[in-house]
């Protein structure tokens, strides 16, 4: 992992030398083992780098020298190429000369000589990384096929031709090498924000973007440009045989995972108890004992601030695989305001999701033990972990007569469960027409009405059609439109994100088996019913798992660890709060103090349960006040 960013004119300008050094100093946090600035007159790359493969030849920005065959080339890379070892063969046997004994970053500069843009077909990994064509003043960017790593841009254009762009792997960064220029709020991310908590490919910054997942971008000389997306996940299958499955997924998975064992520095996998983390557990313990007999280490981190403790599951899982395990405690979570004020400044972007404290705080306390994590993130994704997807199934069957319930019946019900949130958000999307608005329903922040509420209004904006899904596949099955959605949305732009901001704030790297391409491929073109047997959440992964571990984990039902942010908002936390989102910094975006002053008493009197939206306004007023000053 490293922080990378660059700065490149295609209008004859100079660069601005003095950002480069202000760059440098706000990536330092994402690698602290070396840096690096490479300037010519109208380009200039910058890269701090944490070193996880060839420590001591793979530096950044790297640089390969002009051949008769070749023009010099310049790269950055934020990520892993896991398969690299293998294309570094490939690339030889084509005649290529490599200076480094291993590096993976030596590779793309190698492979865009041999294969050009059609480079990333050949890559498996996690990877963000700008290629600078020195001859033919030509800038190459690409972004990996799930979007584990992110990768912004902010360019200055005439017409249809790009006079000056900024790239960097964080929008703080871009902020930094721009220091000058006149941003301001967008109107339709803050909306989007709202919605979702996440704002999709933009940033709440005009002008400041994401390339999308599993895209390149390549800019000429002149400015001009093309994008093209260079990977699809397969369209579902309409039929699925269960023959070999079992095993087939098994061979696939465990490749994802051998191939995430290369590391030349401490390695581990974080646990806790569920069937995720300890599928991938169990595959890379026995990967490493089959390799050189030693023992995976994994770890488990208790937060003392949570309600819920997985640490006794994660130690029953470690002792039925018979790995080394450690069992942490995170030391970090006092100060709730001023971490998720760090974690805002780190990245540039408001964070909707309270659950990122909760992986920045064991981030913090796995990072004296290893600089590389694995994990079961995604799972949830290719398997089908959510509710929501039975949810999806259930209307499918039952709309028909849950959407004609009355009233008082669904007040009464609601009064007797747990969560009456997710019950309301059932019978509000039994009331919509198509699965696109079903889906909507289930997993908006604020609904269209609140949003006005807020005194905002979402129909006076471009996006006139707020509450249908962008990019909804509706030509498939509703339960598989909502997870191929999540796929190529909510994955890159929430879960992804979040799992970036918070390692990255601790310099740790860490890598998810699951998301790997051919794990999605396998996954993506499954029908639900094979991937939920008797719409059982992760049936298929549950099937898989009962061959690699004891009865009782392989069944564990799902548990998030959860955050009692609710009841912190009422109790120690409520004057920082009230602080934070009264303050006036909300207003600049148009929305009404008497309005948040409603929910923020709503909840504190307990009438209402708006922890999630009251957190999402918390630190949408914590980054406009980073931003503005």
């Amino acid at each position: 992992m490293s922080g990378i960013a660059g700065i490149v004119r295609f209008d004859n300008q100079p660069i601005d030398r003095g950002r480069l050094k202000a760059i440098l100093g706000h990536l330092r946090h994402l690698g602290p083992d070396g840096e690096g600035i490479h300037e010519y007159d109208n380009c200039a790359f910058v890269a701090a780098r944490l070193s996880v493969i060839d420590p001591t030849l793979g530096i950044q920005p790297m640089h390969a020298p002009e051949t008769d065959d070749h023009p010099p080339l310049t790269v950055v890379l934020n990520g892993e190429i896991y398969n690299h070892r293998d294309l570094r063969k490939r690339l030889e046997r084509f005649g290529h000369v490599f200076q480094t004994d291993h590096s993976d970053t030596e590779v793309l500069l190698h492979g865009f000589r041999q294969w050009g843009t059609d480079l990333p077909k050949h890559l498996r990994g996690m990877f963000a990384f700008a290629i600078w064509n020195v001859r033919d003043e030509e800038l190459f960017l690409c972004r990996d096929q799930t979007g584990r790593m992110p990768l912004y841009i902010h360019q200055r254009s005439e017409g249809e031709h790009i006079r000056r762009l900024i790239f960097g792997n964080v929008v703080a960064t871009i902020i930094a090498a721009a220091p000058n220029e006149q941003m301001a709020f967008s109107r339709e991310s803050t909306l989007t924000f709202l919605r979702f908590g996440i704002t999709h490919h933009a940033s709440l910054i005009d002008r400041i973007e994401e390339i999308g997942p599993a895209h390149w971008m390549k800019v000429h000389r002149d400015g001009r440009f093309e994008t093209e997306r260079y990977w699809r996940p397969p369209p579902p299958s309409k039929t699925g045989t269960k023959i070999g499955l079992i095993d087939g997924l098994e061979s696939t998975l465990s490749e994802a995972v051998r191939s995430r064992l290369d590391a030349d520095v401490p390695l581990g996998c974080w646990i806790t108890g569920g069937v995720d983390s300890s599928t991938i557990a169990a595959i890379a313990h026995r990967e490493l004992r089959q390799r050189d007999g030693e023992a995976l280490r994994t770890f488990s981190v208790s937060i003392p601030a949570l309600d819920f403790d997985d640490t006794g599951h994660a130690l029953e899982v470690a002792e039925k695989l018979g790995t080394n395990h450690t069992e942490l405690v995170a030391e970090n979570s006092a100060d709730v305001i001023a971490d998720l004020e760090h974690l805002i400044k780190l990245s540039g972007e408001p964070i909707a999701d309270h659950s990122i404290l909760a992986d920045y705080w064991a981030f913090e306390a796995l990072r004296k033990h290893i600089k590389v994590a694995l994990c079961g993130e995604g799972g949830d994704e290719m398997f089908g972990g959510y509710d929501r997807y039975r949810a999806m199934s259930l209307l499918g069957r039952h709309q028909w007569w849950l959407k004609r319930l009355p009233a008082p019946m669904l007040a009464l019900y609601e009064s007797q469960q747990s969560d009456p949130g997710s019950l309301k958000r059932l019978m509000d999307a039994a009331g919509e027409d198509d699965a696109a608005s079903r889906y909507h329903q289930m997993i908006h922040l604020f609904a269209e009405s609140e949003i006005r509420e807020l005194g905002l209004d979402p129909q006076s904006e471009s996006d006139a059609s707020p509450a249908v899904l962008p990019d909804w596949p509706a030509d498939v099955d509703p339960v598989h439109a909502a997870m191929r959605w999540d796929l190529t949305h909510t994955l890159p732009f929430d879960l992804l994100r979040r799992i970036d901001r918070a390692s990255m704030g601790c310099a740790v790297e860490v890598r998810c088996p699951m998301l790997d391409t051919r794990v999605c491929e396998l996954a993506s073109h499954l029908p639900p019913n094979v991937l939920l047997p008797h719409n059982r959440p992760k049936g298929l992964l549950r099937q898989l798992a009962k061959q690699l571990l004891p009865k009782e984990i392989a069944q564990r039902p799902k548990h998030d660890v959860s955050i009692p942010m609710g009841t912190w908002f009422t109790e120690h936390l409520r004057q920082p709060l009230a602080d934070r989102i009264l303050d006036g910094h909300l207003g600049v975006h148009g929305i009404d103090r008497s309005a948040v002053e409603k929910l923020f008493d709503q909840h504190m009197r307990h009438e209402t349960d708006h922890t999630h939206k009251l957190f999402a306004l918390l630190s949408l007023s914590i980054w406009t006040d980073w931003f503005q000053s």
